[in-house]
């Protein structure tokens, strides 16, 4: 299946979306609804739908739990995937125990930071390890998925350690450029840029 990544970024939306109908008790949707649930348009949502070969729509729309079933299976969004957390300043703590991780199939299995003091003062459920313990533990645990959030001086380093430790992809809240082989999926999340987007779009519309 060849998807573009923004057919598999609409898809993702998508999926999420369902997964909040579906909670909410919603039975059918049409395809204009959910292009406007995700910010999309409806021709876009129904084509995307159709690359995978999902022809589920009838008069009353799409049957939510169906469509967010067979989007899962498709794309393996129904999979559990166990993910650590690189750095636990004020950012990596919260998302420790950030909830929507584990309801949503991402189960946060191992905190890691080099201050010992800053370990000991942690308080959440999740276990918390010294950064020289990450390769060890990512491998005894199974963890596919890393999230960082160190300064970005370190960045660069904990990411080749993550790869070398067998992990699959990276999410990277550190503000700088990091460098993976062609087979480690990653995505930057820097904040400060995307407030200055939403900012400047703000401006420029007045």
């Amino acid at each position: 299946m060849d998807l573009s990544d923004k057919t598999i970024e609409r898809i993702c939306r998508v999926f999420g979306y369902l997964d909040v109908l579906e909670k909410r008790g919603v039975d059918f949707i049409s395809s204009r609804d959910l292009a406007l649930g995700v910010g999309a348009t409806e021709y876009t949502i129904r084509k995307d739908i159709s690359l995978l070969n999902i022809t589920s729509y009838t008069r009353k729309g799409y049957k939510v739990e169906h469509l967010k079933k067979e989007l899962g299976k498709r794309l393996h969004l129904d999979q559990k995937r166990k993910a650590c957390i690189v750095g636990l300043g004020r950012l990596g703590a919260a998302l420790l125990d950030y909830e929507r991780f584990k309801e949503d199939g991402f189960e946060i299995v191992a905190g890691f930071d080099s201050n010992i003091n800053k370990l000991e003062r942690i308080r959440t459920d999740i276990e918390v390890f010294p950064v020289t313990n990450m390769e060890d533990i990512i491998k005894q645990k199974s963890i596919e998925l890393g999230i960082i959030a160190v300064p970005e001086v370190g960045a660069q380093v904990v990411v080749d350690r993550l790869i070398s430790s067998g992990i699959k992809g990276i999410l990277n809240f550190s503000n700088t450029k990091i460098i993976v082989p062609k087979n480690i999926i990653y995505l930057n999340i820097d904040f400060t840029s995307a407030l200055r987007f939403i900012a400047s779009k703000f401006i420029t519309q007045n």
